[in-house]
């Protein structure tokens, strides 16, 4: 028996085309193993889908892009096999995201739902290890959706990242601990103190050591005017659609992660 969430809001969630969510049941009958009912089963994902409600998501690195161009990033990131995936069931995803297969290393990428007009990337492993380098994979995302952030803070590293591209160029980057830690000219609603905030000259160039720096050093407030934060989303924010799980190797199978998928 597959479990069904349950929510006390009202407003629906996005089920899945019958296609797109014949295919998710293929995969939840292999994990369930025998003597699952196939009807009972899109039964149960068709009722977590639609219970579905915008809520507050993981925040420590993820890459966003437009709503509208979101799919051409599965091709750049290399996702292949993708199926329908609840909000919740992404997310768990990530706790057990990577396999091998032949020797190499597959992970499973979940995209969320459209929230205020961008899709959210969250893979734990390629982002967190840098296996997709943030000025490279927001260039090449930029260059096919027109534009792309990625975010990252490790507070146990004391490492904080953003990148803003667009068309194909990183335009605006704060990166803590690399030299320079600023790129790009200051975005409008970014806040750029002066000398005469400071009481001397002196304190002024130890806040300020290069010239383009800002206040925006934090991923929150970098996400909350680029796109979306992840962290801020609940019930007031547009959302559409319904999120995706993709694997890194075509052909890989959703099977042999660490953890079955849920809905």
């Amino acid at each position: 028996m597959i479990e069904t969430p349950t929510t006390e809001t009202s407003a629906p969630g996005a089920v899945p085309a019958p296609e797109d969510l014949a295919a998710l049941v293929d995969v939840l009958l292999a994990e369930a193993g025998p003597g699952a009912e196939r009807v009972e089963v899109a039964e149960a994902a068709r009722a977590a889908f639609a219970a579905e409600r915008p809520r507050p998501l993981a925040d420590a690195w993820w890459l966003a892009v437009p709503g509208e161009t979101y799919l051409a990033a599965f091709e750049v990131l290399g996702l292949h096999d993708r199926v329908p995936v609840t909000v919740r069931g992404g997310e768990a995803a990530q706790l057990d995201d990577t396999k091998r297969v032949d020797g190499e290393v597959v992970h499973r990428v979940f995209v969320t739902p459209e929230y205020a007009g961008w899709r959210l990337v969250f893979a734990e492993s390629p982002i967190g290890s840098c296996a997709w380098w943030p000025t490279t994979v927001a260039e090449s995302l930029s260059a096919a959706c027109g534009r792309a952030q990625v975010f990252y803070e490790d507070p146990h590293a004391d490492a904080v990242i953003w990148l803003a591209a667009e068309g194909g160029a990183v335009v605006r980057s704060y990166w803590r601990a690399s030299e320079p830690e600023w790129e790009g000219e200051p975005l409008p609603w970014e806040e750029v103190l002066t000398v005469d905030d400071f009481e001397d000259e002196d304190e002024y160039a130890d806040v300020y050591q290069e010239p383009n720096a800002s206040e925006a050093q934090g991923i929150h407030v970098a996400a909350h005017h680029l796109s979306v934060d992840p962290g801020a989303i609940g019930p007031d924010t547009p959302v559409r659609g319904h999120g995706w799980l993709a694997l890194t190797r075509a052909g890989a199978g959703h099977r042999g992660f660490g953890a079955p998928l849920k809905l």
